[in-house]
């Protein structure tokens, strides 16, 4: 029988590996306002997809302005506060019918 204090701290172990890790926010290589319009050539694995948020986490989206977009202050709060349906005010429909 295995020790569960055995299994509490080898777990325990593992959680705190990532605490150190610094943070990643997602980088999507777009170069210019006009990019953020998302077509099947700049977004093929999402495009016409409905639930951005499966794969783009709202805590790592619109964190770092790379190209310095005049609407990014207000990207992250508009995500928080409108979800999926902020999205296609700077992104396009992303090939899904209104």
């Amino acid at each position: 029988m295995i020790n569960p204090l055995l299994i509490l701290s080898f777990t325990f172990a593992i959680a705190m590996t990532g605490c150190s890790a610094e943070r990643q926010y997602d980088d999507y290589g777009v170069k210019t306002v006009s990019d953020l319009t998302l077509t099947q050539e700049n977004h093929p694995h999402g495009f016409s997809q409905t639930q951005c948020f499966v794969c783009h986490l709202p805590d790592n989206i619109h964190q770092v302005d790379r190209i310095h977009a005049p609407s990014f202050p207000l990207a992250a709060r508009e995500a928080a506060q409108f979800g999926i349906s902020s999205c296609s005010g700077c992104h396009g429909t992303n090939g899904v019918a209104p």
